[in-house]
């Protein structure tokens, strides 16, 4: 009985290590794309599909893999993840030919990336569905991507300085196939454990919500973001190295980087579950993508060190919010916890067309311009740009929400009333809730309060 009580943090432990491997390989792509510039001696704008191609099959593989999901189950899909990306670094290793290692590493190890990647996203909100810890237990597993991003930076710069680039995609590839072993933790959920608020959700899940323009305005600003971001991870280094610092520092911005994803999502965390608001999240978004395009003024002051080790740091917040728990209360809160499977999945898609997009176009910048300036001033423009759209979401709500007195019946025998106050109830007793929420979306309101009393 303790055990299955404590297995959701199992769960949350898989999700975490396997976030660290996925992002360990694919967000270190920006390192591979120095690797292959020197050993290929090819283009900076077709090597920059290297660093953009990986991520965007994984998070594109979101869609298909949730199907698989359903068909195969958690366990199966994770498992099978694991052993294509192995399969996909260990192919790359046998190749010196781009266009081949644009196939193996960019698209077969990013969908097997991806499968797993997506079990880990989906598995930990389910297990803690109704949990009051829930948002605490999604930017746990979600700050994986942190630690893999800083402790696999240092490594694969040595272990390509060490043993080179074909014995570097080797290594990678036992790395990644251990996403199989790992998977073998997401145990099915039991299909009896369905609670009332699920059951609603069953009902009324749908596609409406691409009627929504605020939806599509979100999700400019989630591709604007993706976009910056595949930006920096695939030119970072680079630049830092155009500078005249060495490739050794240049990786480890990444791992500063990959420390400030972590604490910042683990804050975030703590936040959205203290403070329980519904517009938290897309406030959260808001600032640190603003202040994500700000912070480029710094690299424009000067080429010192310690103002690209600040620059990454506040990348590395930006970057924490356009994850996690701050993503999933966006989806909720707006579209719909009825709905998070879609939104989520179609999230991914777009995540994944900024991230394909973003990394070349500011190849084919530095190309034509022969400098970083204009690149840096693009990463500057699509990181405002996109919190402004998340702005115009916000500030249209606002306009439309009003306030609702409804009657909800509670299992429970105990509710926490609009005025922190403990109400004792009888089993199915009636309590009112005070709901500020538009109209159309009121049975998620419903849905959220009976998940936080479950």
């Amino acid at each position: 009985m303790l055990i299955s009580s404590f297995f959701p943090w199992f769960v949350v432990l898989a999700s975490f290590t396997v976030r660290v491997i996925v992002y360990g390989i694919t967000y270190t792509s920006g390192i591979v794309y120095v690797i292959i510039l020197k050993n290929f001696q090819t283009g900076k704008a077709e090597s920059s599909w290297i660093s953009s191609i990986i991520t965007t099959v994984m998070f594109a593989t979101g869609p298909p893999s949730g199907r698989l999901v359903k068909a195969l189950g958690w366990r199966v899909v994770a498992v099978v993840g694991g052993i294509i990306a192995g399969t996909g670094l260990l192919l790359t290793s046998l190749t010196s030919n781009l266009l081949f290692l644009i196939l193996s590493y960019g698209f077969v190890t990013g969908f097997g990336c991806g499968m797993a990647y997506m079990v880990a996203c989906v598995a930990v909100p389910a297990y803690f569905r109704g949990h009051r810890r829930q948002k605490m237990a999604v930017a746990m597993a979600s700050c994986g991507s942190g630690v893999g991003t800083f402790i696999f930076s240092p490594i694969v710069q040595y272990v390509y300085v060490t043993y080179g680039w074909q014995n570097l995609f080797i290594v990678l590839a036992g790395v990644g196939v251990q996403c199989s072993s790992v998977g073998l933790l997401f145990r099915p959920l039991s299909t009896t454990s369905t609670t009332d608020s699920e059951k609603v959700a069953e009902k009324i899940a749908n596609w409406g919500f691409l009627k929504n323009v605020g939806f599509h305005s979100s999700h400019l600003g989630f591709f604007l973001t993706a976009f910056g971001d595949s930006i920096v991870y695939g030119h970072l280094g680079e630049y830092a190295e155009t500078l005249g610092f060495t490739t050794d520092k240049g990786a480890y911005l990444y791992s500063v980087i990959g420390i400030s994803v972590m604490i910042l999502k683990l804050l975030q965390g703590v936040a959205l579950d203290s403070r329980g608001s519904t517009v938290l999240p897309i406030k959260l978004a808001i600032f640190f993508f603003f202040l994500g395009g700000v912070a480029t003024v710094i690299l424009f002051v000067s080429n010192e060190y310690i103002l690209l080790l600040i620059f990454a740091t506040i990348f590395g917040a930006n970057t924490a919010a356009s994850g996690g728990a701050v993503v999933v209360g966006i989806l909720e809160t707006y579209y719909g916890y009825e709905h998070l499977e879609l939104t989520f999945g179609v999230n991914l898609a777009v995540i994944g067309i900024g991230n394909l997009l973003g990394s070349p176009i500011a190849g084919l910048l530095f190309e034509a311009y022969e400098t970083y300036t204009p690149v840096l001033i693009l990463f500057c423009v699509t990181k405002v740009l996109s919190s402004l759209c998340f702005l115009l979401v916000y500030k249209f709500s606002s306009q439309t929400q009003k306030t609702y007195i409804t009657e909800v019946k509670l299992p429970q025998k105990e509710a926490f009333m609009e005025d922190k106050t403990v109400l004792t109830l009888t089993s199915g007793e009636k309590v009112p809730l005070l709901v500020e929420k538009l109209p159309r979306r009121y049975s998620d309101v419903i849905s959220e309060n009976m998940d936080t009393l479950l």
